[in-house]
């Protein structure tokens, strides 16, 4: 058994533990692969890009944290969502 000593209350550290998460996907977005966890609506959530183009990790609709649209059936959506 292990203590857990934390400023923090255990109902922040423990918040979402348990949660069934859906696993991220490797998407072309934009001509760009990245890692997006998808929403259920539609829309993902960029985790991660996988580019060797140093100028893509500059682009503001691709940053981590932005929601983009998901493609259907190999469509590339050019704009991110929100």
């Amino acid at each position: 058994m292990s203590i857990l000593w934390s400023v923090l209350a255990p109902e922040e550290i423990w918040a979402g533990y348990g949660e069934v998460r859906t696993p991220p996907q490797e998407i072309q977005y934009g001509g760009v692969t990245m890692l997006v966890t998808p929403l259920g609506d539609g829309t993902g959530r960029v985790e991660r890009l996988i580019s060797p183009n140093p100028a893509d990790y500059l682009r503001r609709g691709y940053q981590p944290g932005t929601r983009i649209q998901m493609p259907l059936n190999n469509d590339v959506p050019t704009r991110p969502v929100g």
